[in-house]
């Protein structure tokens, strides 16, 4: 059971700009965060999240992804992009320079937002059905 809790997650870079993209790779990697990047190589892309820039970019992976949480790129903090993101259906948003903190809880919020209830927690509700 621990070791589903504390298992890496997959993060999907889509279309990032190529800067951008290595910077936010090497912190995700350092968050023991596996990285793969759209396109790429291969035509086989999973994970637990994908981050992308605004605009077309933005509305491409939510159509390619309509599963996972899209946390919207930038290079420069902005307000007003944070809130358009959000508003358009982003799960989140993140501005270089990255913190690794910031990153950490942006994994576990939003891929860890998938993992299954543990064990402990369904005996209360088969028990609270049963009352």
């Amino acid at each position: 059971m621990g070791s589903m809790i504390h298992s890496a997650r997959k993060a999907i870079l889509f279309h990032l700009e190529e800067r951008l993209e290595a910077e936010l790779a090497a912190c995700l990697a350092a968050a023991s965060c596996h990285v793969q990047r759209y396109p790429a190589a291969s035509s086989a892309v999973s994970g637990d999240l994908v981050f992308c820039t605004t605009g077309p970019a933005f509305h491409a992976a939510k159509a390619m992804f309509p599963h996972l949480p899209v946390i919207v790129v930038s290079r420069l903090p902005e307000t007003d992009e944070w809130l358009d993101a959000l508003e358009a259906g982003a799960a989140d948003y993140c501005a270089a320079p990255f913190e690794m903190i910031h990153l950490r809880w942006l994994i576990e919020t939003h891929a860890g937002a998938m993992r299954p209830a543990p064990l402990r927690e369904q005996p209360r509700a088969a028990s609270a059905a049963a009352a």
